[in-house]
Formats: C-alpha cells, sequence, structure tokens
C-alpha cells in the first residue's frame, strides 16, 4: 500500500472482524471521576514507593554549612536552602517528614540575584531562599555530622 492510498471500506471490514478481544479484557466504561481516582492511586502509590517522606527530599536542597548556622544549631533552630517558592508550611512539613521532629517555627529569608555586567556582556545570578527551622527542646537533627 503505498502512501497516499487510503484503505477501501471493505478493507477495513475485514480487519475488524479479524481481530478478536483477549478474553481477560473486560469493556470498563471510564467516567471523569473513574480515571480520577486512578491517577490519584498512581501518585499515592509513587510518593509511598519513594519512602515515608514522599517528595520531602526535593523542598529541603541541603543544610546550610556556615558559622551562623552551627551557632544556631546549638540553640535548636536549624539551616537550610530551600527553593525561592516554597513556603513556611511545606516546609515545615518536609522537615517532620524526613527528620521526624516537631517543627515550632519557621522563618524564611530571600535572596534576589544581584545584577553585573562583564564588559558589554549584561547577566544576573540565581535567586535564592534559606529557611530557619526552629524545633522543639530537647529534639535533635544531626546535619553536621560528617562536615
Amino acid at each position: 500500500m503505498g502512501i497516499f492510498q487510503r484503505k477501501t471500506s471493505s478493507a477495513k471490514q475485514t480487519d475488524q472482524k479479524t481481530a478478536k478481544k483477549p478474553a481477560d479484557i473486560k469493556d470498563e466504561i471510564l467516567t471523569p471521576s473513574s480515571q480520577q481516582t486512578a491517577k490519584e492511586d498512581k501518585q499515592v502509590a509513587s510518593m509511598a514507593a519513594k519512602g515515608q517522606a514522599g517528595m520531602s527530599y526535593r523542598l529541603l536542597r541541603s543544610p546550610r554549612v556556615s558559622e551562623k548556622a552551627a551557632i544556631l544549631a546549638s540553640k535548636n533552630i536549624y539551616v537550610f536552602n530551600v527553593p525561592v517558592e516554597a513556603e513556611k508550611i511545606e516546609i515545615a512539613k518536609a522537615v517532620k517528614d524526613l527528620y521526624g521532629v516537631s517543627v515550632i517555627a519557621v522563618r524564611t529569608l530571600r535572596g534576589i540575584g544581584k545584577r553585573y555586567t562583564r564588559g558589554r556582556v549584561r547577566g544576573q545570578r540565581n535567586r535564592w531562599k534559606k529557611a530557619y527551622v526552629e524545633v522543639k527542646s530537647g529534639q535533635k537533627i544531626d546535619l553536621y555530622e560528617g562536615v
């Protein structure tokens, strides 16, 4: 059959007659609500497969390593690099999920990407955000063990 030739109607009918359905496949009527629940089941299964914390590991990019962060860690305040879009409630849930501690307060600080010029080339550094997470007294996060 050529590229531009179409099948005739008799050829379509013979193809439909010869094609049989397997016995184990059932005809299922898909409704928007059944499709939605199927999507939710897949999301829950994928989150459970990655661990109990879900996607929290993506929210806390890295702990901030500095003298100030070490001093604050002795006062039960831990510093993390987080995405610019992260919200305080999400950060608190992520810390609770990953480290199993109860969070008292979350403070955030945003930094703008400073503009620079090198000759004729203008650019801008990346924006950033860090979070100060205060945990309940008596609880501890071991962030700086190997550092």
